[in-house]
This record gives structure tokens, C-alpha cells and sequence, in this order.
């Protein structure tokens, strides 16, 4: 697949302070990735200077093998973008406020502002005042607007603020559509872990302006273990087992976490490979452990951003 965005040892420093510091990754065509970190890392930063709304200080973007400093109009031709709060004029309707753009564009028609309405789900309400648009609706608009020149990459700063469970969702979807069918990458920044985890094929973690972790979601999660939650009747003699037993694998003892049930048992977690859980179930039951369930459990994108970026210092 072809490299849409390349960013290299990007920094922005203001007044002698670095804000972002020395960012590298790449997206390829069709891919989204999630920026994700706590307020104040610098992911709104890094988006404007992705798209040109920020001065680069160190280091480059190429987007669709332009760079963002040498060759900046070509660059930005392949660039949609939504960072902080879309602006539109309010007494016009959505169809006329996307007519205004897209008479900016020479390769956006009047067929593809419609087919880019019903993509992102806007279609109905295309005669409507923008004035009189919810929050979500208006994010929506700002969406299709971004996507009527065509772009290659497009670049969403917390495109499911404001929505309801049902947006929240139907975002997801047609944000899944556009990678896959239309083969735009995306680059979007979100405090909902749990969407990313499930429209993401990556995850680029930034903590205090630098990049703490590059990770896949299919695989980067449980580190290749296999994730078990014991409910057991012994905490302590279940962790001097585990501990005997895989000791010396620090992903087994890093996953290990407990929590007490209503019903008098225990929960505890651990990440083994997968052919040593009967080793543990026989050596639990040699101790005098009560093992009364044995479930797969799954570690969680929050889960493995709060185990990063607590590596590194406190959470905001």
C-alpha cells in the first residue's frame, strides 16, 4: 500500500518550550490510526501542523509524497481536514454552505456533494438552516465538507464530540466506509478509547509532546499473550502460584489484577501463552486454590493507554 502521510521528527517549540517533540509515523492509503493522549500532549498541535494551520519548527510532512514545507499547495490539495469546531455560516442551509466550498474545487461536482451528504448521513437535513443544526449534525457537515475535494488523507480531531451513542456509532461506520471504499487515510484524535479500538488498525500514543508508543490494535494489545480471568477463593496463594510459576515473565505479573465479587470470590487476571494454562489450573488446584471459573479475557485499549502513558509519569 502507498504511504499517504509520512511525518518526520516533527517538533513545535514556542517561547523556548518544546510542545511537540520529535514525532515520527506513517499512514498508508485506506488505514485509520488513532492520535491518542491525555489533554495537553500535543495531538491538536501535531494535527495543525499536518495540515498547515501550524508552523513547523523541526522536521516534515509529506502528504502524498509532498512536503508540507517545500511544497505546500500541492500537499494540502490531498488534505480534508476538521480540527476543533467546524465554522460555517449559520443562515445558510447545509446544501448551500457545502455548494460555497465546493465551488472552490474544481474536481468536486454537484453529484459528489450529494453522495458525500448521504455518506455521512446528512442528506435529510440538507435544506436546513446550519443555524438550527445539533452539535453532532454540525460535525457531520464539517465531515462532508472536508471530503468534497477528494482528499487522500483526512484528519479528524474529536469527530464524535457531542454525538449521541447512536452518532457515536453511526460515525464509526461511515468512517469505516471511507477508508475502505474510497481508500482515504485518516488520521483521528479521540477520548473515546473504546471507538478507536474498534475503527482503528493503529494507535499512536503522545504523552507531554513526544511519542510514548506506535502500536497495532489486532496484536499490540495483550503483547501476544493470552489473557485468562481466574474466579478464584485465595488471592494470595493464587498470586504466590502465578508468581512461581512466571516469574520471570514480566507480562504475566504486569497483566496480574484483581477485584473482589459480590459473592465472596475473587477475579484475578493474568497474560500466559495460551499452552500454559493448564500448567496453571493443575498447579492453582495442587495449592488448595478453588478455581470456580476459568474465562478468555481481553486487555482493553484503555487498559494498555493508561499501563503507557503511566509508564512515563502521571495521567492529566
Amino acid at each position: 500500500m502507498k504511504t499517504v502521510l509520512s511525518v518526520q521528527h516533527l517538533t513545535k517549540e514556542i517561547k523556548g518550550k518544546l510542545i511537540v517533540q520529535d514525532i515520527s509515523f506513517d499512514v498508508v492509503e485506506g488505514e485509520i490510526i488513532g492520535l491518542l493522549g491525555a489533554n495537553g500532549a500535543g495531538k491538536t498541535t501535531t494535527m495543525k501542523m499536518i495540515v498547515g494551520l501550524s508552523t513547523i519548527s523541526a522536521g516534515d510532512v509529506h502528504i502524498a509524497g509532498y512536503s508540507i514545507k517545500s511544497q505546500f499547495s500541492k500537499a494540502l490539495f490531498n488534505v480534508g481536514a476538521v480540527i476543533e469546531a467546524p465554522a460555517f455560516y449559520p443562515y445558510l442551509s447545509g446544501y448551500e454552505n457545502l455548494r460555497q466550498y465546493q465551488r472552490l474545487h474544481k474536481n468536486a461536482s454537484k453529484d459528489w456533494l450529494l453522495e458525500v451528504a448521504s455518506l455521512t448521513g446528512i442528506e435529510h437535513a440538507l435544506k436546513q438552516r446550519v443555524g438550527t443544526y445539533s452539535m453532532g449534525m454540525k460535525q457531520r457537515l464539517g465531515i462532508a465538507q472536508a471530503l468534497l475535494r477528494k482528499p487522500k488523507l483526512l484528519v479528524l480531531d474529536e469527530p464524535m464530540n457531542a454525538l449521541d451513542p447512536a452518532g457515536v456509532r453511526e460515525t464509526r461506520n461511515y468512517l469505516n466506509r471511507i477508508a475502505a471504499d474510497l481508500g482515504v487515510a485518516i488520521v483521528i484524535s479521540s477520548h473515546q478509547l473504546s471507538e478507536i479500538e474498534q475503527m482503528a488498525r493503529r494507535v499512536v500514543i503522545m504523552q507531554n509532546g513526544c511519542l510514548v508508543t506506535e502500536q497495532r490494535i489486532d496484536d499490540g494489545l495483550n503483547d501476544g499473550k493470552f489473557c485468562i480471568t481466574l474466579h478464584i477463593d485465595n488471592v494470595e496463594l493464587t498470586s504466590e502460584v502465578v508468581v512461581n510459576l512466571f516469574g520471570d515473565d514480566h507480562h504475566a505479573l504486569d497483566y496480574m489484577q484483581t477485584e473482589k465479587l459480590s459473592n465472596g470470590l475473587h477475579t484475578m487476571t493474568v497474560a500466559i501463552d495460551e499452552g500454559q494454562v493448564p500448567k496453571l489450573i493443575r498447579a492453582l488446584c495442587d495449592a488448595g486454590v478453588e478455581v470456580h471459573r476459568v474465562l478468555p479475557a481481553h486487555t482493553s485499549l484503555e487498559d494498555k493507554f493508561l499501563k503507557w502513558t503511566t509508564a512515563r509519569g502521571e495521567v492529566n
